[in-house]
């Protein structure tokens, strides 16, 4: 069972800074920053839940760890919670659709967003796009509510990396795609 952090040293820093910059401010300077697209799942005692993340990052390699961060009141926060585990699917440029579905964009149930790519799982049990251009399987070890969100510290025991593709990425509010310089 992960660590859940009830309580976190920022929250009362956030309110020593309240004023300093505006929510709506802090987003649109975010949004300058180009990240990469991800769907993140998962499947166990809770259900299968999925949804579209650019909050991902490496933490560490040895030992192997990740961050992702999701909105506290996403309706999939506690079924990752409670599952334990996640994969962390890395979309390439053809994956819009697919990224729009888990975002909740046409409202699917979540049944149906699976049902709109292959998916297997490699050691956690947690569902793998097939098509991913890396795809991260983990053991969630820690989740700290910081602010609006829940950050998922993940043990990474299982990837998978294809040779060849192009990263979508989001930027200013829209989907875009790398190219070498």
């Amino acid at each position: 069972m992960p660590h859940v952090s009830e309580s976190n040293r920022l929250s009362g820093a956030a309110n020593a800074f309240a004023g300093s910059v505006t929510a709506s401010e802090f987003r649109g300077a975010f949004a300058n920053l180009a990240t990469a697209v991800s769907i993140i799942a998962t499947d166990g005692p809770r259900g299968i839940a999925g949804l579209t993340c650019s909050a991902v990052s490496a933490a560490s390699d040895e030992p192997p760890l990740l961050v992702a961060c999701l909105h506290g009141k996403s309706a999939a926060n506690a079924a990752f919670r409670a599952n334990g585990v996640v994969s962390v699917n890395c979309l390439g440029a053809g994956h819009t659709e697919l990224s729009q579905a888990f975002a909740g964009v046409g409202r699917l149930p979540v049944e149906q967003r699976f049902a709109l790519a292959a998916w297997d799982v490699l050691v956690t049990g947690a569902p793998c796009f097939r098509d991913a251009l890396a795809t991260f399987d983990c053991e969630i070890a820690e989740v700290r509510d910081i602010g609006t969100h829940s950050m998922f510290i993940a043990k990474v025991v299982a990837t998978r990396a294809r040779d060849s593709g192009e990263p979508l990425v989001y930027q200013r509010g829209a989907y875009a795609a790398t190219r070498n310089l």
